[in-house]
């Protein structure tokens, strides 16, 4: 399980890493790629905000760390389609 102030930092660096790729000219080439990537920002920053309220009775509630692990997964798993397409797509065009 990750930290809660760790998931906003990756979330805020998977919608960085877009940005940086725009300035560097290279987010026209993979464009479907990052698009991935950011929406896996958005849901690190989903994840990371549940269960970030300051009531010792909302903290531990059960669904709520479901509900956070579930965004964490798809999380990753949106990052890991954007690596592999963003790849592919960069690689593949000339």
């Amino acid at each position: 399980m990750a930290v809660i102030g760790d998931l906003v930092l990756l979330g805020l660096a998977f919608l960085l890493a877009p940005a940086i790729a725009e300035y560097a000219n290279i987010r026209k080439k993979a464009e479907r790629g990052f698009n991935w990537i950011s929406s896996a920002g958005v849901l690190f920053l989903f994840a990371g905000t549940l269960g970030s309220s300051v009531t010792p009775a909302s903290l531990g509630t059960l669904g709520e760390l479901y509900i956070r692990e579930l965004f964490y997964v798809v999380g990753w798993i949106f990052a890991l389609i954007g690596a592999v397409l963003g790849a592919y797509e960069i690689l593949t065009k000339k």
